[in-house]
């Protein structure tokens, strides 16, 4: 028998921009504006820390420069976050899991069952105030998760890993 690798049309393929994709809750939106405001916070105790020690005058403009870059870059970080919430998604089909992600750099991560190794469920400090938890995922020949999906409510972490590691457990036989 010869060798045959014939050509497959690619208008056959599925689409995976064509798949209904879950989204993240809504209190994950008031997590991630929370983190990122904190984050920003932090900065300006920075820089009003080096204002107040600096052994040399800072001129005026670059006093009024530092506070708007700051302000600019709140306005594009909280903007950046909502639109980042706006694409993530995640879908559970047949054969794989599936996350979307990313505004300027879009990302989408599949990963079939019989490449999963195993899951585990996390929940931080302030995802356990707002009831949230996030799946991480791991496969076959990684040292680390290959996917997290963050922003969970109540107890959809700990079903959805049930059932994805049934489903790896199944395809394992």
């Amino acid at each position: 028998m010869l060798f045959q690798n014939n050509p497959i049309d690619l208008t056959t393929l599925p689409q995976l921009e064509h798949i209904q994709m879950k989204s993240l809750s809504p209190a994950y939106l008031k997590v991630s504006y929370l983190g990122t405001t904190i984050f920003f916070i932090m900065l300006a105790i920075i820089l009003m820390a080096v204002r107040f020690f600096a052994e040399f005058d800072i001129p005026f403009r670059v006093e009024l420069g530092i506070v708007g870059g700051w302000l600019l870059l709140l306005v594009l970080s909280l903007w950046h976050t909502y639109e980042d919430f706006q694409i993530q998604g995640f879908a559970i089909r047949e054969r794989d899991l599936t996350y979307r992600s990313g505004v300027f750099f879009r990302s989408t991560t599949v990963i079939p069952y019989n490449r999963i190794q195993h899951a585990e469920v996390k929940q931080g400090p302030i995802e356990r105030r707002f009831n949230l938890q996030r799946l991480e995922i791991y496969s076959a020949g990684g040292d680390g998760s290959d996917l997290y999906i963050p922003g969970l409510p109540g107890n959809r972490a700990d079903q959805l890993k049930d059932y994805i590691i049934e489903k790896a457990g199944k395809h394992e036989q």
